[in-house]
């Protein structure tokens, strides 16, 4: 009966077997052979059956991790491409680029989150379609501006430009240039610059106009590169690694993309971090030896292990490498720390705290780099940049613990309506990331996982509120420098473990807070476009200005926003009517009595020429930062227009160039 019922299940599979097979076996020889031969038909029986059902349906399986979310992104693409097409740039408001963007763009941020939540939690999905929805995201967030606008964005990149068009003419730098206060610093930080007027030269382009408005795309993907390794030094569950990466640039706001040193900076300090972790890392000792009373680093080791225990994360400390491997890997981090000094005032500061939270807490075998560092910043600061380093000693010093002054934030009260907005939703966003990667950090140590290292760099750039203010910047760059830490502990929340399952709850919780933290990055990364775009006819009048002005001229504007010192920039004196050296009551005379008070700015005889430009952006930027009352820039320029003191020189729907009537014309 039993050999019965064998024969019905497995009737479908292979041919009946035959009923002597099923009589009893006599032992010996031939009972032996039958009963192997029994057995054998049995196990093909069975492997026919899985290789029938099991390997069809794993295809299946395959195929439609691969097929689901690619059908998603080719969707998401071709809506994210066809929102791009209707673009009325002109019609940007106070809440920034959100406010002109059509429904197709949405639809494409919903589709690549919706897959990606859903392959993230897919073992099947391979890897390169993760990195492939990080590109997408990139694409879509940082990359629309740089596609969608037809001109360089943003002031200050334009400036840069200027200091790569003054090497390409000089081939030098000059450490001691006070032409324009605002970039004499980056003749004495000159790398980032000297690297743009090589690429400019080599590429055959005639300025770095014609590729610094893809800074944006390149610096955002080329740090995937860095963010990758510094989460998988330590982390070995992929899905933590991915989301890590995710989560930072769903949150990274900043701004600090564009064609400038802190974008190159910033990709050689996460390299820095990321091979030292990766081939560095260690853990305290539990026992340690302690030689004697003056023991200090075994009885710190000593000290952390107590506290903190070893870090316990997924997988192990340290790649191994052989010696001649790690010299090697040690000789590309001093060389990196060696151009990050040249690169950037700020961020060998950063590179200095983060390398010292790791030695302090016995995370990194090699802990004299932040020494290492130390001296290679002060060496290049003392020799190299001195003309800008003493002549502004006194506030450097005057600005340590001010923590007052150095953590100042943007006053509500003082910004326009939709301003007030945008700048919530950038608060929002940064204390929404950080409240996840703490409570990440938490779920995590509660599942054994102790990501020290990530905790220390995480607070690590801290420090740097009470050295300086950065030009009211520090907060943001603060934020900037961990938040790459911050992404991975948050990612924990989710995925605590690798014994975590990816429950259907976890991809909605998944995409939940993609949704929120994308809400928040659209408007704080884009809310300042009204200003930080710039038409063709503003930068047709800043050809023209430059193209007319003779060398040693003068140049006012209402303010800096406008395409400004992008060439021949060392031959001007710039200044405005409205920066943060005017004074209130100066303010209020320029509003009240516009043509006496730009008269007197403009009067200075020690020039060959003065110029006035107000353009379209300068206006929104007055307005944007409530620096005078709306419509008051046009009422300026409208009665400079009806005085006979001024004339046009040049005039389009977004631009006014004026000079002083009595002003002869001058050869350039």
């Amino acid at each position: 009966m039993v050999c019965r019922a064998q024969e019905a299940q497995s009737s479908t599979v292979i041919a009946r077997i035959d009923d002597e097979n099923c009589q009893k076996v006599e032992p010996g020889i031939l009972g032996n052979a039958r009963g192997s031969r029994e057995e054998d038909q049995q196990m093909n029986t069975r492997d026919l059956h899985a290789e029938r059902t099991w390997w069809p349906a794993a295809r299946v399986a395959a195929v439609g991790a691969i097929l689901v979310p690619g059908l998603a992104l080719t969707l998401a693409g071709a809506a994210w491409a066809s929102a791009l097409l209707g673009l009325d740039l002109r019609q940007i408001n106070d809440y920034g680029l959100v406010s002109v963007l059509p429904p197709a763009y949405f639809v494409a941020l919903a589709l690549v989150t919706l897959s990606f939540g859903w392959a993230l939690n897919n073992r099947l999905t391979p890897s390169w379609l993760l990195l492939l929805h990080i590109v997408f995201l990139i694409l879509f967030v940082y990359g629309t501006p740089s596609l969608a606008y037809d001109t360089l964005r943003y002031s200050w990149a334009w400036k840069h430009v200027g200091i790569v068009d003054y090497i390409q003419r000089w081939g030098m730098v000059d450490p001691s240039i006070t032409s324009l206060a605002d970039l004499s610093a980056y003749h004495n930080w000159p790398g980032f610059f000297a690297l743009g007027a090589l690429l400019t030269q080599a590429g055959g382009f005639a300025s770095a106009l014609q590729f610094a408005g893809l800074a944006p795309l390149f610096f955002n993907i080329v740090d995937i590169g860095p963010l990758w390794l510094i989460a998988s030094a330590l982390v070995r569950d992929r899905r933590l690694r991915w989301l890590a990466l995710w989560f930072f640039f769903l949150a990274n706001w900043i701004g600090q993309d564009y064609f400038a040193p802190q974008a190159l900076g910033y990709f050689f300090f996460l390299a820095v971090i990321g091979v030292t972790l990766a081939w560095f890392s260690t853990r305290p000792r539990a026992a340690v030896k302690v030689g004697g009373r003056w023991d200090v680093q075994a009885r710190l080791e000593a000290f952390w292990y107590r506290l903190l225990g070893p870090e316990r994360s997924d997988t192990a400390l340290a790649v191994k490498a052989s010696p001649g491997q790690r010299l090697g890997l040690m000789a590309l981090i001093v060389l990196l720390l060696g151009v990050v000094a040249s690169i950037h005032q700020l961020t060998p500061f950063m590179v200095i705290l983060a390398l010292g939270a790791l030695a302090v807490a016995y995370r990194i075998s090699a802990r004299t780099l932040p020494v290492l560092m130390a001296v290679i910043t002060a060496t290049w600061m003392l020799y190299m940049a001195w003309a800008f380093v003493g002549g502004n000693l006194t506030w450097i010093i005057h600005s340590f613990g001010r923590l007052d002054r150095n953590s100042t934030v943007t006053d509500l009260a003082h910004l326009s309506q939709g301003q007030v907005v945008v700048a919530l939703a950038a608060r929002g966003l940064t204390l929404l990331i950080g409240v996840l990667g703490i409570a990440g950090a938490v779920r995590r140590w509660r599942w054994g996982q102790r990501d020290v290292s990530f905790m220390f760099l995480a607070v690590a750039p801290l420090p740097m509120v009470f050295a300086n203010s950065y030009s009211g910047e520090i907060t943001f760059r603060i934020y900037f420098f961990a938040l790459p830490f911050v992404a991975v502990l948050a990612a924990g929340l989710l995925y605590p473990s690798p014994a975590a399952s990816g429950s259907r709850r976890v991809t909605l919780a998944l995409v939940g807070l993609s949704v929120l933290l994308l809400a928040g990055l659209l408007l704080a990364y884009y809310g300042r476009e009204r200003m930080n775009y710039f038409t063709p006819e503003e930068v047709t009048a800043a050809r023209y200005l430059y193209n007319t002005a003779p060398p040693k001229s003068l140049v006012v504007g209402i303010d800096y926003d406008y395409p400004s010192v992008f060439t021949n920039y060392e031959q001007y004196t710039h200044v405005t009517l409205t920066g943060q050296s005017i004074t209130k009551s100066q303010l209020e005379r320029l509003r009240d009595d516009p043509v006496t008070a730009v008269t007197r700015v403009m009067s200075d005889p020690t020039y060959a020429a003065t110029y006035l430009i107000i353009t379209r952006s300068q206006k929104a930027h007055i307005e944007m930062d409530s620096i005078l009352p709306a419509g008051t820039v046009d009422q300026i320029e409208q009665a400079l227009l009806q005085s006979d003191e001024y004339k046009v020189i040049y005039q389009n729907q977004d631009a006014t160039i004026m000079t002083l009537a009595s002003q002869r014309e001058v050869a350039r």
